[in-house]
């Protein structure tokens, strides 16, 4: 990241029925160091579609995330989270402003303001050492030790590079971003018939659904990004 400082702002309605996951996102423009999360990933919004009665934070939370780890199967993004919350409307029920600013010392977002900041990260020590990652991993049954893929990096590695925005909307998804046994949900992320469980379930879920293709969609208003110096 050659600039004093990144700004970009996203004016949306996320869209909100059960099960969908709606996200404002983005991925380094080469995995300069390595295959998803060593080279990082940022999470500006996301939220689920369910209801306010939702146990598992529904629509009416959004979170703002880091993803990075040194290998393909540790990630940090516990240590790298945070939400926003409206006690009585879901973020689907009007225009809110979604924002990320990025500089090579820091790195915040928030909604509408400031004030409601979903993320603050100070890039005051290594990720590296900020994971707290075990000294030694497994490679199949042999112990190795586990290597820095940052070493050369500076405090904001991986967040160094040029990254490109995603906006999409997901239906369900079996990583965890559902939790089982939330919301009747139906179907497990274990099972090798996930796809085809959630489909059988319609019945159960798509009552939920708007019958407005743009009531339930991702609906932009704009997207500005600005490039300036600390001072101005």
């Amino acid at each position: 990241m050659d600039e004093l400082r990144l700004e970009r702002r996203c004016q949306m309605v996320l869209s909100y029925s059960d099960w969908l996951w709606p996200a404002l996102w983005m991925l380094p423009v080469d995995e300069a160091y390595g295959p998803w999360p060593l080279s990082g990933e940022i999470d500006i919004v996301e939220s689920r579609g369910n209801g306010l009665k939702y146990t598992a934070r529904g629509s009416n939370y959004v979170q703002g995330s880091l993803n990075w780890g040194p290998t393909t199967f540790l990630n940090g993004v516990l240590k790298s989270y945070s939400w926003w919350t409206e006690r009585r409307q879901s973020f689907g029920s009007q225009f809110r402003t979604y924002a990320l600013e990025w500089t090579d010392k820091w790195l915040r977002i928030y909604v509408d303001n400031r004030l409601h900041t979903l993320l603050d990260i100070k890039f005051n020590e290594p990720f590296f050492k900020r994971g707290e990652f075990p000294e030694v991993i497994f490679d199949g049954p042999n112990p190795v030790a586990l290597q820095n893929p940052w070493i050369n990096g500076t405090n904001a590695t991986p967040f160094d590079q040029e990254f490109y925005l995603i906006m999409n909307v997901a239906v369900g998804g079996t990583n965890g971003w559902f939790p089982e046994a939330q919301g009747d949900k139906p179907w497990l992320d274990a099972s090798p018939n996930a796809m085809r469980d959630f489909a059988l379930a319609e019945a159960k879920w798509y009552s939920t659904w708007p019958t407005s293709v743009e009531d339930r969609a991702l609906v932009v208003d704009y997207v500005k990004m600005w490039k300036h110096c600390d001072n101005n």
